[in-house]
């Protein structure tokens, strides 16, 4: 087993016991709110853990939450009991789901755990309809976040996450049309569209 997804299966059974920073709700709430336009019908959760974003996911749209540790679903399925969200266990960068299948892709804390970077922001992409979005949001800034992986021990010390300036040039670079990117020490958040049309999408489903 990749010796991250051993990190994260060993953590998920008391993640939500970790102590978080104060006002991790309310940063929560708000990447929430930026991310999830209103009509959008299918969201795709990129590392979705045990399920910090589903409370604020509207209960008209389908969720498919994604997570390559398996233990952080099944914590995910007995917190969230709904007919609404599925749950899948996958690397963010080998996704089985067609083209153009979600209105939005949300990947919150997740970016400086995948390996090819780039490679997985172009498939994630092509996963949205033309004119859907993918969001990326983090507690902290990318300086603070990176320095807080390198004082841990384990397979995540080296993890690091772009600048949002950085983020967003490669996603204008992958063909994306950059709307929305703040940073600072205590947040984080970049929102992409993507223009791109790919014929009648077919879904997974």
């Amino acid at each position: 087993m990749n010796s991250k997804r051993v990190y994260f299966n060993e953590l998920a059974a008391h993640w939500d016991q970790i102590p978080a920073m104060e006002d991790a709700p309310r940063k929560i709430r708000r990447f929430v709110e930026r991310a999830c336009v209103a009509g959008a019908r299918r969201i795709l959760d990129v590392g979705c853990g045990t399920g910090v974003l589903l409370a604020g996911i509207g209960e008209t749209a389908w969720v498919v939450e994604v997570d390559f540790a398996e233990r952080m679903l099944q914590e995910n399925a007995r917190k969230f009991a709904t007919a609404r969200v599925e749950r899948v266990c996958a690397d963010a960068a080998r996704l089985p789901f067609a083209a153009g299948c979600f209105d939005l892709v949300l990947c919150f804390g997740v970016l400086p755990h995948i390996e090819d970077l780039e490679g997985a922001l172009a498939g994630l992409l092509v996963l949205l309809r033309s004119g859907g979005a993918l969001s990326v949001g983090h507690l902290l800034g990318s300086r603070e976040l990176n320095a807080f992986h390198g004082s841990l021990d384990g397979p995540i010390v080296h993890d690091r996450l772009p600048s949002a300036a950085s983020l967003a040039e490669t996603l204008e670079r992958l063909g994306a049309a950059v709307t929305d990117r703040e940073e600072d020490s205590n947040w984080y958040f970049v929102r992409a569209e993507w223009p791109g049309c790919w014929g009648s999408p077919g879904c997974w489903r």
